[in-house]
Formats: structure tokens, sequence, C-alpha cells
């Protein structure tokens, strides 16, 4: 299949974020920096990818004994947000994606790279804010 080819048919992508760094709180760096969705396809006729970017909502960090837990929510605004959950004695992820207000899906895993790539091909939801840019 030419690349052309997968833009016309359209899909899911994965992607792998980068760590949270923040100097003073160390315990962030096991959350990603931001969180990007995406999803190609045709959009009035024309070819277009479209994303939506989730950014760390710092207040909402919570920490009980080895579990912790952040809250994401969509950078383009809406009702939508992602809650990813850290178990430091397992070194296990788990993401839950939910948009308007309805729970859209989920992904698990204890690799950073595999995790995300999995969580993330759970591409746009329908009613999902997101930017589109044509290909």
């Amino acid at each position: 299949m030419s690349i052309q080819d997968s833009i016309n048919k359209g899909g899911f992508l994965g992607f792998v974020p980068h760590r949270l760094q923040i100097p003073d709180r160390p315990e962030l760096n096991n959350y990603p920096f931001n969180v990007m969705f995406a999803q190609q396809g045709t959009r009035l006729g024309k070819n277009v990818l479209g994303d939506a970017i989730y950014i760390p909502d710092l207040k909402s960090y919570t920490q009980l004994g080895k579990k912790s837990s952040m809250k994401y929510i969509n950078s383009y605004g809406g009702n939508s947000w992602l809650l990813i959950e850290y178990d430091l004695s397992t070194k296990f992820y788990t993401g839950q994606k939910t948009v308007n207000e309805v729970y859209v899906g989920e992904a698990s895993g204890p690799e950073w790279n595999m995790f995300f790539v999995h969580f993330t091909a759970l591409g746009l939801t329908n009613g999902e804010r997101c930017n589109f840019k044509e290909l």
C-alpha cells in the first residue's frame, strides 16, 4: 500500500509522548508532557488530519500509597479529559478517555512506549474538539 493509499483510506495513529519534567516535582516524571490523539480521513472532500492535544491538569495530581493519577484536559476546549494512573510498585499504567462526559475507551500496560501507542491509537471520537489540517 502506498502512502497516498493510506491517506485515502484514513485511519488512527499512535504516538509516544515525552515525559513531564518539572524540577521541583519529580513525582510527575511518570506522566506525559501532553497526549495527542489523531486520525486521518476525508472531510468535505479533502484529505485531512485531525488532532486533539491533552495537557496535564497539575492540580489534579493525587497519590495514595504507591498509586497516583492525574487528569489531562483537551487543549481545544469542550468537556473531554483523560485520566492516567500509574502504580509505582508494579510500574503499570492505565489511561481512560472521556469525551463530552462519555467514556470512550482505555488502555493499560507496563511499558511507557507501548502503553501510549495503544492508548493514543483510540484516535478521535465524534464530538471531540480537535484541529484539522489539510494533507
